[in-house]
């Protein structure tokens, strides 16, 4: 008896074991290069202070800021990089070199060393490139090698660099591990003595075994999975917080867990949604993520994103549609059915626990595995869960249903929508044919709402105890008082469309969208246009709740909820299903059919990477302190980039060009790319600023440039052009003097002459002003400059027609002899 009280106790804990577990996978999100020609296998990574990623491959590089791929050549495959200030060093097959500047158009790799390389590594002053037989130490300032240490017989291959708190260290194939120091490698005084990888604070050795640095001091911890690590071969670690670190494995996908304690947090792998269990390389980015590099691309795993994926779990068929928990346990409608997520492990377990008759000493509950499983008697799609005083509803096209583990049929007809109506204290259910109202203990109609003559696609209420019937044509709106109906009022809806109507209420008003408006209940027995609220670009209503996009966030009035940090549901622009949940949480089920717990409660913070500019396009320009544009060179972009891995849509952009615009542009995703097809010549300032998706707005970065006239238009050509007019003016005059015959020709050049010097001067002022404004301004200004100097223009053609025709004497200028 004594046995079996344990084995009972034994398999309650198993099960809440379970039943805790039962949290949902972190945020995935996968990433491929856009062409299927890149290859994208990688077998590692790197993140630079810009937030920039870089994989290696068998081609060379990619560059990746969350939006845009480029691909860097480099001759053979490359085996690792490393970042030295703003320089990128490459260790690969075609030998040990570095990436030109990262702003130019056409990024190049320059060779340094020649050999095979496998490693790379900067510690800040010198860069280290390993091959299987000698380490070389490379000045990033005079490019050129400082020392080389060969491979001995007794050290065999070397295998690795380690960095730790700047000293380099080298993995060897029998000499354990060495130091670089004084221009050679020496055998170190570290434990443990055989790291295999080396991330911050975490040490991983080629047994499995996990150590926790404290200066160079290792402490190890306690795994509590020590078998998962045991039997999927560890291969790369990275630390992403003091309460998390994560790990790659060459089996089991990668495994989260917390160094403090040991205990298992999570396992990502192919049933978490993990594209594939094999890991190529892991890094953590500075968001606390964790880039997963593997046969089919690159994951990133979130445990900061406040979302947790439950459409992974084998078992759930058809189109998701609704979810809800009940009583510890979660419930999913599709198109297939009803379906409710078990743990196959602990029920396996509790039944094999309670056939046996020995004890058995402490036994390690086995990793839960999920699968979801239909409840029988729902046949058809599930559209609608509800629960009602603690009890469970389920609606569909086969019926409505009280739901625990098994279903009990309520109503046998197709059901359009249910609500549960406070101010009524009843069950509203909608069906093709009729409005019904059931008492929610014993589900007996009352008949309450029989009286509705056309079909209702939508219930709600508002803040003073009325409720409100949405159908196709008219609005049916229900006072009530003390759980009684006082009267019924029908309010017909204004140009009637096939979209359902769906409303909401907030206090005393009421609100209903249809065909992308917004109306409001006025008082007087109709709905007027409302012009306040944005027109929704997507509406819905589910959950008991009403949601509607504006174009750039999904917003609600549902009190349930205003806890929650709606902005992170700008991650899913096309949502179809959102619906509260116990512990101020949230289901979302997205257009791409998956299914989502949201609960801010689970986020650590966001932080942003820095804005900056990305590229110049359109003209050969290259990102120096002082851009420069030929006016005549055609349109130019700017584009602009602040890396983000969330969504596309995550980040918006705005911009404002000082010189030219007044204020700043609205805030858009396409707002990184700035086209200017026409910009008169002078001097401007573009400034550009980012908003993630929280709403976090960067600081505003400033970009000067310069736009600069054609060759013909600019001072110099004048200058040139009047000098050259001058000298033939001086030639004409002369040839002038001597015979009339060229007098026509000397008058000709002297107006040539007033005309470029005219032109020279009003080039010149215009420049000293640096007036930008309309080419109609722009001309009433040249025309006052020309009045201004008209007297000089006078003097110098009168003066230069006196010379010519002999009234006027200058040649003492040139000749002295007269």
């Amino acid at each position: 008896m004594r046995y079996t009280f344990i084995y009972h106790i034994l398999v309650l804990v198993l099960l809440s074991v379970g039943a805790h577990s039962q949290t949902g996978t972190y945020y995935l999100s996968h990433f491929t290069p856009p062409d299927d020609r890149i290859d994208f296998r990688s077998h590692f990574m790197l993140q630079d202070k810009q937030g920039e990623l870089y994989f290696t491959n068998r081609q060379g590089i990619l560059e990746f800021d969350g939006k845009n791929w480029n691909e860097i050549f480099v001759p053979g495959a490359v085996n690792a990089v490393a970042a030295h200030q703003a320089e990128l060093y490459v260790a690969g097959v075609a030998g040990g070199g570095k990436l030109t500047k990262k702003f130019e158009a056409d990024r190049q790799y320059a060779p340094l060393l020649e050999g095979s390389y496998t490693d790379v590594v900067s510690n800040g002053a010198e860069v280290y490139f390993m091959a299987s037989n000698k380490v070389v130490c490379f000045s990033p300032t005079t490019q050129q090698p400082l020392w080389t240490a060969q491979a001995d017989a007794g050290a065999g291959q070397y295998l690795g660099l380690l960095k730790i708190n700047n000293q380099i260290y080298v993995r060897t194939a029998r000499g354990g591990l060495l130091a670089a120091q004084n221009q050679k490698l020496v055998p170190a005084d570290f434990t443990p003595a055989n790291p295999l990888f080396i991330a911050g604070n975490l040490v991983g050795t080629t047994e499995g075994r996990l150590f926790m640095l404290s200066g160079n001091t290792p402490q190890e911890i306690p795994v509590a999975d020590k078998s998962f690590l045991e039997k999927n071969t560890l291969l790369s670690g990275a630390w992403i917080n003091d309460n998390l670190i994560a790990l790659g494995t060459r089996l089991g996908g990668v495994i989260f867990i917390n160094p403090k304690t040991g205990a298992t947090e999570q396992i990502v792998d192919y049933q978490g949604g993990l594209p594939d269990n094999e890991i190529y390389a892991l890094i953590a980015d500075g968001n606390q993520g964790v880039w997963v590099a593997h046969e089919y691309g690159f994951t990133r795993i979130a445990p900061q994103v406040p979302f947790r994926s439950f459409h992974h779990y084998p078992g759930l068929t058809g189109n998701l549609l609704c979810a809800q928990t009940h009583e510890g346990k979660i419930f999913i409608g599709t198109t297939q059915g009803l379906f409710i997520l078990t743990d196959r492990t602990s029920a396996a377990v509790s039944t094999d626990l309670m056939r046996s008759r020995k004890p058995i000493p402490q036994p390690e509950p086995p990793a839960p595995v999920y699968e979801y499983k239909r409840i029988v008697g729902i046949e058809g799609k599930v559209t609608q869960l509800m629960r009602v005083n603690n009890k469970l509803i389920a609606a569909g096209i086969s019926g409505l249903y009280e739901i625990n583990e098994t279903s009990k049929l309520i109503l046998p007809h197709a059901i359009r929508t249910v609500f549960y109506s406070r101010a009524l204290q009843q069950v509203v259910v909608a069906t093709p044919q009729q409005t019904l109202t059931l008492e929610p203990q014993t589900w007996k109609p009352t008949h309450l709402l029989d009286s509705i003559p056309e079909a209702i696609s939508h219930v709600f209420e508002d803040g003073v105890e009325n409720v409100w019937l949405c159908g196709k044509t008219h609005i049916y709106k229900i006072e009530t008082v003390d759980e009684e109906i006082t009267d019924v009022e029908i309010l017909p809806i204004a140009n009637p469309s096939q979209d359902e109507t769906v409303g909401l209420g907030f206090g005393n008003e009421v609100y209903v969208a249809a065909s992308g408006q917004f109306s409001i209940y006025d008082h007087k027995n109709s709905f007027v246009k409302f012009d306040s609220l944005p027109g929704p670009r997507k509406y819905f209503a589910s959950g008991g709740s009403f949601w509607f996009h504006d174009g750039t966030r999904w917003r609600t009035v549902d009190k349930r909820v205003q806890g929650l940090r709606l902005e992170w549901l700008g991650l899913f622009p096309n949502l179809r299903y959102l619906a509260p949940d116990q512990n101020a949480s949230l289901w979302v089920i997205t257009a791409t059919n998956e299914l989502y717990r949201f609960s801010t409660s689970e986020t650590t913070g966001n932080s942003t990477y820095p804005l900056f500019l990305r590229e110049v396009r359109g003209q050969e320009i290259s990102l120096a302190e002082q851009i420069v544009v030929e006016q005549n060179e055609g349109a130019v972009v700017f584009e602009f980039i602040q890396p983000a891995y969330l969504g596309l849509n995550g980040t918006q952009y705005r911009y404002q060009v000082k010189g030219l615009s007044v204020g700043w542009s609205p805030w858009s995703a396409s707002n990184n790319e700035i086209a200017f097809s026409y910009l008169p010549p002078g001097k401007y300032q573009l400034l550009v600023q980012a908003r993630d998706l929280l709403g976090t707005e960067s600081k505003a970065e400033q970009i000067p440039f310069k736009v600069l006239p054609p060759y013909w238009k600019r001072w110099w050509f004048y200058a040139l052009e009047f000098a050259i007019f001058s000298l033939l003016v001086v030639v004409s005059v002369r040839l002038g003097r001597a015979n009339a015959r060229y007098r026509v020709i000397s008058q000709i050049l002297s107006l040539l002459t007033i005309v470029m010097l005219i032109q020279f001067l009003q080039t010149a002022i215009s420049i000293l002003i640096g007036i930008k404004t309309s080419p109609v301004i722009e001309f009433i200004i040249q025309v006052f400059v020309a009045l201004a100097i008209f007297p000089v223009e006078i003097f110098a053609r009168d003066a230069m027609m006196k010379y010519v025709e002999g009234k006027y004497r200058i040649r003492h200028f040139w000749d002295k002899d007269k």
